[in-house]
């Protein structure tokens, strides 16, 4: 148990040194992390028109006129 402590705080203390790096090593974006972020904008785009047109419809069920009721007589 000791030497898995040892081990854990060894990885800890070496790894916030090897994932940190400076401004200037940054890499810009590739074409294909903008590719996904398009082909993600055009998933939302499409799923947010037919959103509206059933909000709109729910909307209006719940907000619109009241159906005509049939009023019929029994003998």
């Amino acid at each position: 148990m000791k030497k898995l402590q040892w081990i854990l705080i060894a990885l800890l203390t070496y790894a916030g040194q090897a994932l940190a790096s400076s401004a200037e090593s940054q890499a810009q974006p590739g074409l294909l992390i903008w590719i996904f972020c398009t082909f993600g904008a055009l998933i939302l785009a499409t799923q947010l028109i037919p959103g509206m047109l059933l909000l709109g419809a729910a909307f209006k069920g719940l907000f619109g006129a009241a159906p005509a009721t049939r009023n019929s007589s029994r003998s």
